[in-house]
């Protein structure tokens, strides 16, 4: 068992959600986005789901067609939903799921100010936030220099709401960023397969031997 809460998001195929759910990954993440490259037929995703035991499974939706939404979400049964960085809280009122995470994505230039009143914004709407700062490339070195939001702000949020943080995470330092900011959990990634089956997962197997142990 992990001795931190692990989101794997973009699950987009059986080798991926095999994985994480033989780690014990609490929540696995499947990529439902219309436009998205490694997005998997909704068939294909029901079998893989139906497939896996132990995870809680997660839609990350980024359409913001409400009915279009419910459709997937009744087609895969789905009780936990990701929606983006710039969905309506309207879109959130009227989905018929248990639980959702709402993607926060840092910019370089995102201060501390547009954070507070970004999640605030949501707060009543969602259950978790997935804060991003992979997607822009910012590392754990840039918020140590504080160069973007700093330590001691990422630690403030992260008292305020249940955060599942999306970062650099090497064996270097993830026992140093989970002990200083404490999210709730952190946010890994699932990814192409090289061909049908066959993925490394070396650097993976490397933080998830270090999160089997206490930390």
């Amino acid at each position: 068992m992990l001795t931190t809460t692990v989101k794997a998001s973009s699950i987009s195929n059986l080798t991926d959600a095999r994985y994480f759910a033989a780690w014990h990954v609490e929540w696995l993440g499947f990529d439902l986005t219309a436009a998205g490259l490694a997005v998997l037929p909704l068939q294909e995703v029901k079998e893989i789901k139906d497939w896996i035991e132990g995870p809680k499974i997660v839609g990350e939706l980024a359409i913001l067609d409400v009915e279009e939404s419910q459709q997937i979400i009744d087609f895969l049964s789905l009780k936990y939903i990701q929606v983006g960085m710039h969905t309506p809280v309207e879109y959130l009122n009227s989905l018929n799921v248990d639980a959702i995470i709402k993607e926060v994505i840092i910019e370089p230039s995102t201060t501390i100010a547009e954070m507070k009143a970004h999640l605030s914004t949501y707060f009543d709407y969602v259950d978790y936030f997935l804060i991003n700062f992979d997607k822009n490339n910012l590392d754990w070195a840039s918020i140590k220099k504080g160069t973007t939001l700093s330590v001691a702000q990422l630690q403030e949020i992260c008292q305020q709401y249940e955060v599942f943080l999306n970062i650099d995470f090497t064996p270097t330092n993830i026992e140093k960023i989970l002990t200083t900011i404490q999210p709730l959990g952190i946010s890994v990634k699932g990814g192409m397969e090289e061909k049908v089956g066959l993925k490394s997962y070396d650097e993976l197997d490397d933080l998830f031997e270090l999160l089997a142990e206490e930390i």
